[in-house]
């Protein structure tokens, strides 16, 4: 338990500074913009490979296993490619298809990931479930940014501000976790 606690503490303050960044006025061009970004996606995914183990090792979590691994392997392939092709916002097909493949990966997670805290942590054990609470509010977050992405936030610093709220609330309930995980059976 101290190493997801740690985890989930660390990814949590990643993403905070993170989100600080991006809600602070553009001080960057936004060509570099997509490598920090991409940066930020490689780390965030390095981590959540990191708590997909974790999960994997305790009992009570390891019905997130499936979700935290591909939400990790999603936010790693989203870097790998945002660091590879920094120019890939400039090409319009390129655009179309890096957008359209992180929107429809975010909704997928997140619609998937309410589905499946609602249902699938209430079909565990009671001494299975865990971390339903903070499944719930990270899959909201990652719905409405790919909602956010579809409708409506395609200048540079509307998806600026759209990607910095939803960093600030994924690190923040991450954060909060980390700080009740002291005791097991406190994430709900």
């Amino acid at each position: 338990m101290p190493a997801l606690r740690i985890l989930l503490l660390l990814r949590g303050a990643v993403s905070v500074l993170f989100a600080l960044s991006k809600l602070a006025p553009a001080t960057i061009p936004a060509a570099m913009s997509l490598n920090r970004n991409g940066t930020f996606s490689m780390i965030d995914g390095l981590l959540g490979l990191a708590m997909a183990f974790a999960v994997s090792k305790s009992p009570r979590y390891k019905w997130l296993f499936g979700l935290v691994l591909a939400d990790a392997l999603v936010r790693l392939l989203i870097g790998i490619v945002a660091i590879a092709s920094p120019d890939i916002e400039g090409r319009i097909l390129g655009s179309i298809a890096f957008f359209g493949a992180i929107i429809t990966a975010c909704v997928a997670l997140g619609v998937f990931g309410l589905f499946f805290a609602l249902r699938g942590s209430r079909e565990a054990p009671v001494d299975a479930r865990g971390g339903g609470v903070p499944v719930l509010v990270v899959s909201a977050c990652t719905l409405v940014l790919g909602v956010g992405l579809l409708f409506g936030f395609g200048s540079v610093d509307a998806r600026r501000l759209l990607i910095g709220g939803v960093a600030l609330g994924i690190g923040l309930c991450l954060l909060v976790s980390g700080f009740l995980s002291k005791d097991p059976r406190s994430i709900r």
